[in-house]
């Protein structure tokens, strides 16, 4: 599985967010460097797991839902004790994840739906999985994290899940239900003193910028537009995204399309384009929205200067249609 994973193009390449998720692991279980290696996976799902070989595998769309380092460590702190107490090799010598191997064995499958939907059988049991909570919440605090981030994690995920009607996301498949471990990271927490490393909400949106943003990308052209309203509808944590991010609240805005939606895509492209007016696709957003409100004089403004910030873009034909229809309906030149 970690060769399908390695040559399927599924893995998120960006050192720096690999280091970064990588030095929180070694931080918990220090003893273990060199042994235990952390990878980014491109999908925007909720997902993280862990193989028996120490190689563990974290989602981007989990890594832009946690707030802070803490939140972060919570999570590689759970998976990390699976390779340590050797629960994957447990799991397979009882049988139970012969199929599972079986169906991997000797495939490179470059498409990453179905590599993830092959590691969300990759599940273990409930008594594992409360151990790696356990266990894992006793590296956290040994390390110096702020633990009482931990339930949190739990809660922000619970968000998305009423969000978007799913059931459990991959991550809990075959984890105890969400709201007990709430519950059962409240009380481990509930005896720490207050206080603690990695809350940083601000450090750690800087270090995951670029990973927000692909995700963003993903979500949107996946058609996730409810999911990616949890995190940009929110101004605490839109403050924290770069500033182009108001350009992807409005594509999250268009593609929902509930009522006064319009007006609200079109408030946020504005917003982009005052934050960053250098960010081309803003006004190839506006361009085609005032198109369809026959505001044809806005739309060969915007247009104009999508094709002046990126003449070299994919879609330039299409835009340059738009463009030409704009500018006769305006009584422009052609």
């Amino acid at each position: 599985m970690a060769q399908a994973l390695a040559r399927g193009g599924v893995i998120y390449d960006s050192e720096a967010s690999t280091a970064y998720v990588q030095h929180v692991m070694e931080r918990l279980f220090p003893e273990f460097k060199g042994h235990i290696y952390v990878a980014i996976v491109k999908s925007s799902q909720l997902n993280a797991f862990a193989l028996p070989n120490g190689r563990i595998y974290v989602n981007q769309g989990l890594l832009v839902r946690f707030r802070n380092e803490a939140q972060l460590a919570t999570v590689l702190a759970h998976e990390g004790i699976h390779f340590t107490n050797r629960h994957g090799y447990q799991e397979v010598q009882s049988g139970k994840d012969y199929a599972a191997f079986g169906a991997i064995g000797g495939m490179i499958v470059p498409i990453l739906p179905q590599l993830m939907a092959v590691s969300s059988t990759y599940g273990f049991s409930r008594q594992m999985e409360t151990e790696a909570d356990v266990q894992g919440f006793a590296r956290l605090k040994r390390a110096g994290y702020d633990v009482h981030e931990s339930p949190k994690v739990f809660e922000h995920l619970i968000a998305e899940i009423k969000a978007e009607d799913i059931k459990e996301p991959f991550f809990f498949a075959s984890h105890p239900r969400l709201l007990e471990r709430v519950e059962n990271m409240k009380r481990l927490s509930s005896g720490a003193a207050p206080g603690g490393d990695g809350a940083s909400t601000t450090a750690y949106a800087q270090t995951m910028a670029q990973v927000q943003v692909d995700n963003l990308e993903s979500m949107l052209s996946a058609g996730r537009a409810k999911s990616a309203l949890i995190m940009l509808a929110d101004p605490e944590r839109l403050v924290e995204l770069p500033p182009q991010a108001q350009y992807y609240l409005g594509e999250a805005y268009r593609l929902r399309g509930a009522e006064g939606d319009v007006k609200r895509a079109e408030e946020a492209y504005l917003k982009a384009i005052e934050g960053t007016p250098e960010f081309a696709p803003s006004y190839r957003a506006l361009g085609v929205l005032c198109m369809k409100a026959n505001h044809y004089l806005d739309a060969q403004k915007y247009l104009e200067r999508y094709v002046e910030l990126a003449p070299s873009a994919p879609d330039l034909k299409y835009v340059e249609s738009y463009l030409k229809i704009a500018r006769k309906k305006s009584g422009g030149t052609p």
